[in-house]
């Protein structure tokens, strides 16, 4: 069963697959998901990744807190974010082989790094992604899916993004057409991660737009 109606963004596209099938339920209609797999066909990872760990206290009220795990995770351990210096980079890394696939970079990906965020890469340090992400319980090996949000409708609005060629212009000078705006150009990801006992703990979550 095929549960994606929306074409994979370019970075995942040959990585996603469809593979355990409670991990597409409750799909929305803005969505893309997808869940990792490496080149050899790995779907254990670690997330290795360079930022911060964002974590804000939650009322210590049933509701509050039921409200918090479903949404972030029972081991819930922060979500990975900017530096006061530079943007996060979050990479996959296969738990076996160790090959890395870039999950997200806040420079480069989606709606806001196409046609809005201006970096100066020149005053960014370089980033290493030497950080292992750990969830409360001491996890750091997972199953990995990626979603993300298009919440523009690129085809309704496209007299705002093409020019008379009927091309988009990016902030890079790139000309782009709609399809590759569908699938690029998304206004949210998030980032879940799935423990060995199926335990879900959310690790990163930005809007892009």
């Amino acid at each position: 069963m095929q549960f994606n109606k929306r074409p994979a963004p370019d970075l995942y596209k040959p990585y996603a697959f469809e593979g355990n099938p409670a991990y597409f339920k409750n799909l929305h209609e803005v969505e893309w998901r997808g869940q990792l797999r490496s080149s050899t066909g790995g779907a254990q990872f670690r997330i290795r990744y360079y930022g911060e760990l964002y974590t804000w206290q939650v009322k210590q009220k049933p509701a509050h807190l039921e409200a918090h795990y479903r949404n972030y995770g029972r081991h819930f351990n922060g979500l990975i974010a900017a530096t006061n210096e530079a943007p996060e980079l979050v990479y996959a890394e296969d738990a076996v082989t160790g090959e890395r696939i870039l999950l997200f970079d806040y420079s480069l990906h989606g709606y806001d790094n196409l046609f809005c965020n201006e970096w100066d890469f020149s005053k960014i340090p370089q980033r290493q992604a030497d950080k292992i992400y750990r969830d409360a319980a001491g996890n750091e090996v997972f199953e990995v899916v990626v979603c993300t949000f298009n919440n523009i409708d690129y085809e309704d609005e496209d007299e705002h993004f093409l020019g008379p060629e009927g091309k988009a212009t990016l902030l890079n000078g790139s000309k782009v057409d709609i399809s590759f705006l569908q699938r690029n150009g998304f206004d949210g990801i998030s980032i879940l991660l799935y423990d060995k006992d199926g335990e879900k703990v959310m690790v990163h979550q930005r809007e892009l737009a």
